[in-house]
């Protein structure tokens, strides 16, 4: 494990562990930002990493996103790192996200669960987005992604009034996964990374990749782009994996991925 005041980051075989150390409110400064950020691009660096579970200590809070308290006290740059803050502004993942949601995600903890691929939590989590009553916007992805995760009226509300999602509300409208209890929380996140690792990791890629690239479309312009030579999925298309899921199948073993 490797840490410092702010982010730590495990290596647990193919996934990749990241647990926000800033306590009490796991706020977000300059550093905090890139330290995230550097986790996430060795993550998409490493062909050995499969995906990531996103974290915090304690039982509070998960991550209260800006660091207010640092700009108060004169921290008013915004070196963020190369895809601003916490990274919100890289869109060109191919590799999953679980976000493990241990109490409060307000500003850009709820940003950044947005953002990722698979939310579990406990069940006092709660997700909130304050920034108009703190007299700006969010400008890390919020304004459109709780529009894209969420009913629009339900993302007006939040936007316009502060008001927090409990995780029950976050469940029902199919934005929350699954809610656990606090003790199970790291070990259902876990299984699900474990359960991802089992699918060819260029396969994973594609997906992601046509995922965001069909985003807005109509379908016709979806078949277009699918087809126009998207690299990820020529990449599996003309691997070695691309075979392989059919022949372990016709000899009844579990398949072995190469990433080739």
């Amino acid at each position: 494990m490797t840490q410092d005041a702010r982010v730590k980051v495990a290596i647990q075989g193919p996934v990749m562990e990241v647990t926000f150390d800033h306590p009490p409110a796991h706020a977000v400064n300059q550093k905090f930002s890139r330290d995230l950020t550097a986790a996430i691009q060795r993550l998409e660096d490493d062909p050995a990493l499969r995906c990531a579970i996103i974290t915090a200590t304690g039982e509070r809070m998960f991550c209260a996103g800006w660091d207010l308290k640092a700009v108060a006290a004169g921290e008013t740059g915004e070196d963020f790192g190369p895809y601003g803050f916490m990274g919100l502004r890289r869109n060109t993942e191919r590799k999953p996200v679980i976000c493990a949601i241990n109490g409060l995600a307000v500003g850009g903890g709820f940003e950044l669960a947005l953002s990722s691929h698979i939310v579990i939590c406990v069940p006092e989590a709660e997700f909130g987005l304050p920034e108009l009553q703190r007299g700006f916007i969010p400008e890390a992805g919020a304004l459109w992604r709780a529009h894209r995760r969420l009913p629009h009226n339900i993302a007006s509300e939040l936007l316009l009034t502060g008001r927090r999602m409990t995780a029950d509300e976050g469940h029902r409208l199919g934005f929350v996964n699954h809610i656990v209890p606090r003790a199970d929380l790291m070990t259902v996140a876990r299984g699900i990374a474990g359960r991802i690792c089992t699918s060819a990791p260029l396969a994973i890629a594609a997906y992601l990749e046509v995922l965001q690239a069909v985003e807005g479309k109509n379908d016709q312009e979806a078949w277009d782009v699918l087809y126009s030579g998207l690299p990820a999925r020529a990449a599996m298309r003309a691997s070695d994996d691309f075979n392989e899921g059919a022949r372990a199948f016709a000899e009844k073993r579990d398949p072995v991925w190469k990433g080739l």
